[in-house]
């Protein structure tokens, strides 16, 4: 879920033309090293990364972004070892076709009907085999080298359940309009307090823990994500990286982001106060505001300008 705050219209002043790749997108079988810590407590280039990542991504529709979602998982390949599970829940746009024609080997594919977003997920997750896992829609990007810098952060830290960066907004062409910054928190008490969310793209979490939370709530499909990273801070500290932008947030006029984004507060201020945030805390008054004081204040200026221009019609 992309936060209120952050979300901002994308600019469409960028244009280019995305060819499709004509060819299966694969991994090279380069090997990188990955991170330890170095006598000042930063990782360094020293050893190999042992980490198994799963990457779970849902489709429905997702042309004309699929190929380019698809190859920035693949490109983190070199650095890492990546399970990518990719399910089709019936689309009809080419991106069943596509992903047929082009998913390489480190990709796994189902198409299968599915009850939507978390559905799917849980779907996807259910017997997956990496270490860590994280998912990334089918119209969103990795930035290169982000998985790489992840398993460093978790190997740094083997207390650590969570990992999460910060993440770049762009619009449908690709053109950056803002970001998601990362909140400074380090466990379930700071995550409550600080009104904005993990940016779900750029959050990554141990397969363990996963599956001692419980896994995704069926029962959400707007703010499944907040539930989880709730539930898995309540597990363990949570690591986060401000000044690493780990992936790209697409907002485009079809995004639930955007056709659904006062649902999708108000769902997510319901599952924080039930992990126990104080409704008259700031974290609090900012979500009471976005989810329902700010929708009547847009409705009612709405009206107004309605209203104005209706009697300017009869005066004339």
């Amino acid at each position: 879920m992309v936060d209120h705050a952050c979300r901002d219209e994308a600019r469409a002043d960028e244009s280019r033309s995305k060819a499709l790749p004509q060819r299966p997108i694969r991994p090279r079988p380069t090997k990188l090293r990955g991170r330890q810590e170095t006598k000042e407590g930063r990782p360094s280039d020293t050893v190999p990364i042992v980490l198994r990542f799963t990457i779970v991504t849902p489709v429905r529709n997702a042309m004309p972004w699929l190929a380019e979602t698809m190859e920035s998982v693949a490109r983190q390949t070199p650095d890492v070892e990546v399970e990518h599970i990719v399910l089709d829940g019936g689309s009809t746009d080419g991106s069943r076709e596509w992903l047929s024609d082009h998913a390489g080997k480190h990709v796994t594919l189902r198409f299968e009907p599915d009850e939507g977003q978390t559905d799917a997920l849980i779907k996807g997750f259910d017997g997956a085999a990496g270490d860590i896992f994280g998912w990334l829609n089918a119209d969103d990007l990795l930035e290169p080298g982000a998985l790489r810098r992840v398993a460093a952060e978790f190997e740094a830290r083997p207390d650590a359940i969570l990992v999460s960066g910060s993440a770049l907004l762009i619009g449908p062409t690709g053109a950056i309009a803002g970001a998601i910054p990362t909140p400074p928190a380090g466990n379930l008490k700071e995550l409550l307090a600080y009104p904005y969310n993990l940016a779900q793209p750029s959050t990554f979490f141990r397969a363990t823990g996963y599956r001692s939370a419980g896994g995704l709530d069926r029962r959400f499909d707007l703010a499944m994500d907040v539930d989880l990273w709730m539930r898995l801070a309540a597990l363990g500290p949570i690591a986060t990286l401000p000044d690493a932008v780990l992936s790209r947030f697409r907002i485009h006029p079809s995004a639930k982001s955007v056709t659904r984004a006062t649902a999708a507060v108000r769902e997510d201020l319901g599952i924080r106060r039930r992990h126990g945030m104080p409704l008259r805390s700031r974290a609090g008054l900012t979500l009471l505001e976005a989810a329902y004081v700010r929708p009547i204040k847009w409705r009612v200026r709405s009206l107004a300008r309605s209203l104005f221009r209706r009697i300017v019609r009869r005066r004339r």
